[in-house]
């Protein structure tokens, strides 16, 4: 029996200690709530689970940065509907003005009305907005980031939509060409005359050739068109462009300015009617890709929400704690901390034993 080490409690005292860690690191983990709280619990699974943190947190943000989008469409949209209805009146105004039963004094009333309701349209395009961005001056082109990584953009981009800015879109028809074909394609046109708002009462039909009108011409002036084949009658219609639309603009909305404009014929009201299908086909085009691009965002978000779920359960799997078990751990360590005291004090014990033979 020797005295000078005590072995025995050297022992209980190191298996004491490894238990309390034990202990200390069982607490640590049930109370806050991760298995990894530190690099040195595990630092691969540290590595590996702050990737899939940065992607959840980035893929959460993406979905409420689409979310957004919705909003901005569902505002944009929203106007657009009030400038449909306003063209719809428009449109159903200049029917009324081209009749010509109508004294001069009827068709100022009609000018009027379709001239406060251009200036609505120019309103609702300048005050439509979204955080302070204007939606409808056809300025908004826009890249909606919906992914973690960069560069994962959805684009929206919204035309001009002032009265002059969808006569800026109505396209030009020259010589078998037109610039923007999706608008007009093969349909029945009335001939303008070139450099006003004047259309000809004869309607041609539009057929082979963008632009290109089959039959003859009986109606004057004729300044509009030029012979290609006189023998077959074949003539190049130049439709409504742009200046043209522009101009007709001006002539509805200068007598509700007060610029004495004068009282606009049935001519202009045909031209306007013209005009106006134009301007709807526009709107309702523009309509149509803002719905189109809504139900796209729709989508992305469920896809990026099924991808956080799943991304923050294999992150879970890696740090957090599994209570269950590691419950199990704490009562172990528990009992063993209960034991090893309970050792030590014993293994004191017998050296005091020791002691006694010296009395």
């Amino acid at each position: 029996m020797i005295v000078k080490h005590n072995i025995t409690a050297m022992n209980s005292n190191r298996m004491l200690g490894l238990t309390t860690k034990s202990q200390a690191k069982s607490t640590e983990k049930l109370s806050s709530g991760y298995k990894i709280n530190r690099a040195a619990d595990d630092a691969a699974g540290l590595s590996i689970s702050e990737k899939m943190r940065r992607q959840v947190r980035g893929l959460t943000q993406a979905s409420a940065n689409a979310q957004d989008g919705i909003s901005v469409v569902q505002t944009a949209e929203g106007a657009l509907n009030e400038v449909e209805d306003m063209l719809q009146r428009m449109n159903e105004l200049a029917v009324k003005g081209e009749n010509g039963t109508l004294t001069t004094s009827d068709r100022a009333a009609i000018q009027a009305e379709i001239g406060q309701l251009m200036s609505e349209v120019d309103r609702v395009q300048s005050t439509t907005t979204f955080n302070e961005m204007n939606l409808l001056d056809g300025k908004f082109i826009k890249g909606l980031q919906v992914g973690a990584e960069a560069g994962q953009h959805i684009d929206i981009s919204i035309k001009n939509m002032s009265m002059t800015g969808l006569a800026s879109y109505i396209g030009t028809w020259k010589d078998g060409k037109s610039s923007d074909s999706k608008l007009y394609g093969a349909i029945t046109f009335n001939a303008l005359t070139a450099g006003t708002t004047q259309v000809q009462s004869t309607t041609y039909q539009v057929s082979g050739s963008a632009g290109t009108i089959q039959g003859s011409v009986s109606a004057t002036p004729t300044t509009s068109f030029s012979t290609v084949n006189s023998a077959t009658k074949t003539y190049n219609m130049k439709a409504m462009d742009s200046a043209m639309a522009q101009k007709l603009v001006t002539t509805f909305q200068n007598l509700v300015g007060g610029n004495s404009a004068t009282v606009a014929t049935t001519k202009d009201f045909n031209s306007l009617n013209a005009f106006i299908k134009g301007a709807l086909q526009i709107v309702s085009a523009q309509r149509s890709d803002l719905g189109a691009i809504q139900n796209r965002l729709e989508h992305t978000i469920s896809n990026l929400d099924n991808i956080v779920e799943n991304t923050q359960s294999a992150e879970a799997a890696i740090r957090d704690t599994d209570i269950a078990t590691e419950m199990v751990q704490y009562s172990n360590n528990n009992i063993l901390q209960q034991a090893g005291t309970s050792m030590l004090s014993q293994a004191n014990q017998g050296n005091q034993l020791a002691l006694s033979l010296l009395g």
